[in-house]
């Protein structure tokens, strides 16, 4: 049977940690109840600094998916559901990612282009994207297997804008699950180098002086 690995990543403020823990046991037992997935989850309180390690951690325990999470996110009634139906429609070659959104419906982690700009998501069917956060995403074990170093996961340069290029380069497909699956109050502060919707001219002031600060 199938293993499905939870890491539940604590980012930096309040731990909330404990409602995201509870809603996921609950969309576990709903799923693990058809028989078809076993699941166990982790904490990583590390942040993303953490995330090679709980992902040896979970390897090690034979995991062959992992379903990252951040702590501070309320999810959707069959998030849990929808992410593995869609791997399942996908052969399990894809990695897929979930759509947070704010309270006030504005976009703040999926699925993005390759210049960051974050992707809408289909109502209905699984759309793709370039790159990807980690807030909220479905990794199945081929995505780490097609890498030279599985560790290459999670490197991510000063001029990427997500997780994802690397498994571009490998061939990994990299997918927007429907709809929206989770909501966040978090406030992102995007350095403007970064933002989408920065200028050319305040990309290069943000980067001259974060060189010499």
């Amino acid at each position: 049977m199938p293993k499905v690995a939870i890491i539940i990543t604590i980012m930096e403020g309040d731990d909330g940690s404990a409602g995201c823990l509870e809603e996921c046991q609950r969309q576990v037992d709903v799923v693990a109840s058809e028989g078809k997935y076993s699941f166990s989850i982790f904490l990583n309180d590390a942040g993303e600094r953490g995330y090679p390690t709980v992902w040896e951690k979970a390897s090690r325990d034979g995991a062959d998916f992992f379903l990252w999470i951040d702590h501070d996110l309320r999810l959707d009634e069959g998030m849990i559901a929808c992410m593995l139906e869609n791997s399942t429609f996908l052969r399990h070659k894809a990695v897929i990612t979930g759509t947070v959104s704010r309270p006030d419906k504005s976009l703040v982690f999926g699925g993005r282009g390759r210049r960051g700009r974050l992707i809408e998501p289909d109502p209905v069917i699984p759309v793709p994207c370039q790159l990807f956060d980690m807030s909220l995403a479905l990794v199945p074990k081929h995505a780490f297997s097609s890498l030279e170093s599985p560790l290459d996961f999670f490197r991510v340069g000063l001029l990427s804008y997500g997780f994802g290029s690397r498994l571009a380069k490998a061939g990994v497909a990299r997918m927007v699950a429907p709809g929206v699956q989770a909501v966040s109050g978090r406030r992102v502060e995007i350095p403007s180098w970064k933002n989408p919707d920065s200028s050319f001219k305040e990309k290069l002031v943000w980067l001259y002086r974060s060189l010499w600060k």
